[in-house]
């Protein structure tokens, strides 16, 4: 007896979608998506969410407002003279503070931080405790 029905056209397989790293977000500024596009690369694909995007936005801009604020420190000092001649401090210094305060909480929430990433890993980043010249004296079990 003959094959019945009509000959199948045989599988084809389809190549699996490539995971894409998402590209800077509409209106930040050239530094920011360079800070975005370091973050994005040194981390899976996969890695961030679009739940994530907002707060990574936020974190890059961040970034730029700190490496601004500390490059203007770096040309004018901290302490600067006000128009009377008294010395204050820079206000560039309290930007750059406020930046890496913004910075370090969502860097804590984004996982990216040294701390989040070590613990990810399963290393506790710390030697384990030395063993005590005195334990097990008393009781073995």
């Amino acid at each position: 007896m003959g094959n019945r029905g009509p000959k199948s056209a045989g599988l084809t397989v389809l190549p699996a979608p490539k995971n894409k790293r998402k590209s800077p977000m509409p209106g930040m500024t050239k530094p920011a998506c360079q800070i975005w596009t370091r973050i994005m690369g040194a981390y899976q694909p996969d890695h961030f969410k679009p739940q994530h995007y907002d707060m990574l936005r936020a974190y890059c801009e961040s970034a730029s407002i700190a490496n601004d604020a500390f490059e203007q420190i770096g040309k004018v000092g901290k302490l600067v003279k006000n128009s009377t001649g008294g010395v204050k401090q820079n206000p560039y210094l309290q930007v750059y503070q406020n930046a890496c305060s913004v910075m370090a909480m969502l860097g804590t929430k984004l996982g990216i931080t040294y701390n989040a990433t070590t613990v990810a890993k399963g290393d506790t980043g710390f030697s384990s405790k030395p063993k005590s010249k005195r334990e097990g004296l008393l009781f073995r079990g």
